[in-house]
C-alpha cells in the first residue's frame, strides 16, 4: 500500500497508476463530454404520442441513479411548472393518468425501483424507463412501456451524466421544465473548464479538489449544502462513501439551523473527528448565506473545523453541477491519500447477494 504523507503525492502519476486501477479519474475528466451527449440523447428520443405535459412526474430511484431527479426536482422549484416527487424506495405513491412516472436504473435491476414501477404497471397514465438494459429494459419494453436506453463503459456512479441529461431534455420537451439549450450549453462549457482545473495534471499548488482532499483527509466529512446545494451535498457524501471508502454525511441549511446546531458541541470526540464544509454561492438566497455564515459562527463556538467553499456559477444548473463535480474530484483525491482503488463496491455487492438469496 502507499503511504501518502506529503500532499504532494497527489502530483505523482504513479499514485493513480497503482491505486486507481480501474481509471475513474478518466471517467470523471471526461464528464462533460458524456454530458453533452446525454443531452443530445434525451433531445432526439422520440417521446410517444401518447405523452403530453404532465400534471406531475414521479421519478424512481436509488443511489446515483437518483441525482438526476434530485437536480431536476430542485430545478422544478424554479423554472418548473410541474411538481417533481424522487421516491427512494420500494412503494409507489398513488399516481394517475395525468402523472408522468420515470424509473431510473442504470443497470436496470434495483430492486427497489423495479418493484415501484411494477406497481404502476397496468395503470392509467405515462411510464417511461431511464436505463440502460437489465430487468427494467426488458419489462418496459416487453409492456410497450416508453424507453430511454444508453450505453455507458464504467459504475453507475460515474454515469451521473446520463442520470441528468436525458431526463432535463425530456421534462423540457413536454413543457414540465424551463430548460433552455442555452443554459445547458454553458454549464457544460464551465464543466469542461472545471474538469481542466480539478483535474490530475493540474499541481496541488492550483487544485482546488487537491486541497479540499487534503484538509479532509484522516476526518469524517460533513457536507452542508444551502437551497439547491442540497443535492450536491448528497452527492459528495455518497462519492465520499463509495469512491475513498470511508465515512461521510450532508445535511441541508437551513434544515440544520433547525436541529443539529443544538448538538454541535457534543460529544467531545466531534472536535478531533469531524470537518464541516458548507457549498456557498452568490446565486443562494440572502438569507441562506446568511445562515453559513451564523453557522460557521456556531462551529466556531463549537470547536469545529469548517471551511465555506465559494461555487462558481450564473444559474442553478449551472452551480449545481460544478459543486457535484468538485465533489467528485475530492474524493478520487481522498481514495489515494486513503490509499484504496476508487472503483470497487464490495460491501454494495455483498449486501446485494446476500439480498438475492432471500429472494
Amino acid at each position: 500500500m502507499i503511504n501518502l504523507e506529503l500532499t504532494s503525492e497527489l502530483d505523482r502519476s504513479e499514485v493513480y497508476e497503482q491505486l486507481d486501477v480501474s481509471g475513474m479519474r478518466r471517467l470523471m475528466a471526461e464528464l462533460p463530454e458524456q454530458c453533452r451527449g446525454a443531452w443530445e440523447a434525451g433531445a432526439r428520443w422520440e417521446i410517444p404520442a401518447t405523452f403530453f405535459k404532465p400534471r406531475r412526474v414521479v421519478i424512481l430511484g436509488m443511489g446515483g441513479s437518483a441525482i438526476g431527479a434530485d437536480v431536476a426536482a430542485t430545478l422544478a422549484l424554479r423554472m418548473g411548472s410541474v411538481p417533481l416527487q424522487i421516491v427512494r424506495g420500494y412503494t409507489l405513491p398513488h399516481v394517475d393518468e395525468e402523472t408522468l412516472v420515470v424509473a431510473a436504473s442504470y443497470s436496470g435491476d434495483t430492486e427497489e425501483t423495479l418493484e415501484a414501477f411494477q406497481a404502476a404497471l397496468g395503470t392509467p397514465g405515462m411510464r417511461m424507463a431511464l436505463t440502460s438494459g437489465g430487468r427494467l429494459g426488458r419489462l418496459a419494453e416487453q409492456l410497450g412501456y416508453a424507453v430511454l436506453r444508453y450505453q455507458y463503459d464504467g459504475p453507475p456512479r460515474a454515469a451521473i451524466g446520463w442520470g441528468i441529461f436525458p431526463l432535463l431534455a425530456v421534462l423540457e420537451r413536454l413543457g414540465a421544465l424551463d430548460v433552455t439549450a442555452e443554459s445547458v450549453g454553458t454549464a457544460l462549457r464551465e464543466l469542461a473548464q472545471a474538469s481542466r482545473d480539478w483535474g490530475v495534471e493540474t499541481p496541488y499548488a492550483e487544485n482546488a479538489a487537491k486541497q479540499i482532499a487534503e484538509a479532509l483527509h484522516g476526518r469524517v466529512p460533513v457536507i452542508v449544502g444551502p437551497d439547491f446545494f442540497e443535492v450536491a451535498a448528497r452527492r459528495w457524501a455518497g462519492q465520499m462513501s463509495e469512491n475513498a471508502k470511508q465515512w461521510a454525511f450532508h445535511g441541508a441549511l437551513p434544515e440544520v439551523n433547525h436541529n443539529l446546531i443544538v448538538g454541535f458541541g457534543k460529544p467531545g470526540i466531534a472536535r478531533e473527528a469531524l470537518h464541516v464544509l458548507f457549498l456557498d454561492s452568490p446565486l443562494l438566497h440572502p438569507r441562506s448565506r446568511l445562515r453559513v455564515r451564523l453557522t460557521g459562527e456556531a462551529l466556531d463556538e463549537a470547536g469545529i473545523q469548517h471551511d465555506e467553499l465559494l461555487i462558481g456559477g450564473d444559474e442553478p444548473l449551472d452551480a449545481m453541477l460544478r459543486g457535484t463535480y468538485l465533489g467528485d474530484w475530492v474524493s478520487l483525491y481522498l481514495a489515494m491519500l486513503n490509499g484504496v482503488d476508487p472503483t470497487p463496491i464490495e460491501p454494495i455487492d455483498q449486501l446485494k447477494a446476500k439480498m438475492a438469496r432471500h429472494g
